[in-house]
């Protein structure tokens, strides 16, 4: 047992150090400026696009919001793929309304966005010729852009990046403290990766929406339909050595769960899908620690490779099996003083944990304040039930294990239009 002992400790110590640059990442996002990027020599060529399933609540203000950058539009097309749509063709009718191109498609075998995605692309490809543009924008049917966006993520593109991701803000943050739990989760996102890397020249990841790919890049079609295409995408990118720049000044806002069935039911589809994504794309991240080991490339692999290991279920299973183990090794028998101290024991690594949780939460809105809309009073309280967000990572995690996991679309019904987030130019603001 002293053997075993030592093991574990040598190898808690050794993932701790491995993993100990991430506290530079917070030091560097908490007291840093946002990278800047040069203004562009030349404005690109975009098709934003946006998978839909029944969202004619929230897709127009999106389109609106398109429709009021400063951005010379006659550069931009919009695509939508409505589907698997059950609203008997109302979302694409608005989509239609607003300018948009706009493919129907009915596959209820492969409904998922990145099967969506697939077909949307190909069709753009038989139509269009996938190089009618230069770059692809991805959003949500619930985003809403910045009056800047497209402007600003121009800049990144101009740079010669591979793809570029904007910053995302929440425009439902004040509902309730699950969607302002999400809110901090994705400004912690902003604080602790995506901007310490982008200062440090290192490629960040993708979450989901609000970002930019050149068109070249799917020359071969779009092949990321797992249940997180946006990680999936993200670890094959880095793996090949492609530059995921992040752009903090291009903003877009995202509507967040606010209810607890349907934040379980994401988070249990989350846990699974990226547990899936790094056992297949764990190999050739390793792979690039070795065949290219050069300056940030190497060190993207190696960045990469720790933000995909499931760190939380690894750890819950090694704690188990080590139980057994000592359990089958000394023969212990469970007595009450055993059961009370291991009871004792849990509670003060919860009590430990919602501390370090909500220290890093507070970190994170006093740092990201400014970009949040919400009253002083309520963003304080949000902190102290943030970290119950996190503490139930560890049994979704072990539940995802347990289940056959479906995508399924999550409903939008926050009508909030762009100016209700952002002060527009009275041109630009006023309703026709």
């Amino acid at each position: 047992m002293d053997k075993l002992n030592i093991a574990v400790d040598v190898l808690t110590s050794l993932v701790a150090v491995l993993m100990l640059y991430r506290v530079i990442y917070t030091i560097i996002g908490f007291f840093a400026k946002g990278k800047r990027h040069p203004a562009a020599k030349a404005n690109h060529r975009y098709g934003i696009v946006i998978a839909a399933r029944n969202e004619s609540a929230v897709i127009g203000n999106l389109l609106e919001s398109i429709q009021k950058q400063d951005y010379d539009l006659s550069l931009v097309k919009v695509f939508v793929v409505a589907d698997n749509c059950t609203d008997n063709g109302l979302t694409a009718a608005i989509c239609r309304e607003h300018g948009a191109i706009v493919y129907e498609r009915f596959d209820t075998a492969k409904a998922r966005k990145g099967y969506a995605l697939e077909y949307l692309f190909g069709e753009i490809r038989r139509d269009y010729g996938i190089d009618c543009v230069e770059g692809y924008i991805i959003f949500d049917a619930d985003n809403l852009l910045h009056p800047t966006y497209l402007t600003e993520i121009n800049k990144a593109f101009d740079t010669g990046v591979d793809i570029a991701v904007g910053y995302r803000n929440i425009k439902n943050f004040d509902r309730n403290p699950i969607s302002s739990a999400y809110g901090i989760h994705f400004y912690r996102s902003t604080m602790q990766q995506h901007r310490p890397r982008a200062l440090l020249g290192l490629p960040t990841h993708i979450a989901g929406t609000g970002y930019v790919m050149r068109s070249e890049l799917l020359r071969d079609g779009w092949h990321f339909t797992s249940l997180t295409e946006d990680t999936q995408f993200t670890l094959s990118s880095i793996a090949k050595g492609r530059h995921i720049e992040f752009c903090e000044s291009a903003m877009f806002y995202d509507e967040q769960p606010y209810e607890i069935k349907v934040m379980l039911r994401q988070r249990i589809r989350w846990a699974k899908g990226r547990l899936f994504c790094f056992f297949r794309c764990a190999p050739g991240l390793l792979k690039g620690l070795f065949v290219k080991p050069k300056g940030a490339k190497w060190f993207a692999c190696y960045d990469m490779f720790f933000y995909s290991l499931p760190k939380a279920l690894l750890s819950a299973l090694f704690s188990m099996l080590y139980a057994l183990v000592t359990a089958i090794v000394v023969g212990v028998s469970v007595s009450s003083g055993d059961a009370s101290s291991t009871v004792q024991n849990l509670l003060v690594s919860l009590g430990t944990s919602y501390i370090g949780y909500a220290f890093i939460g507070a970190l994170t809105v006093i740092r990201e304040h400014s970009r949040i809309k919400c009253s002083p009073a309520r963003l304080i309280l949000y902190v102290f039930t943030f970290p119950l967000f996190d503490l139930i990572g560890l049994p979704i995690s072990i539940v995802s294990l347990l289940m056959r996991v479906k995508w399924k679309p999550i409903k939008h019904d926050e009508a909030i239009k762009v100016e209700e987030l952002v002060e527009l130019p009275p041109s630009e603001s006023s309703t026709p």
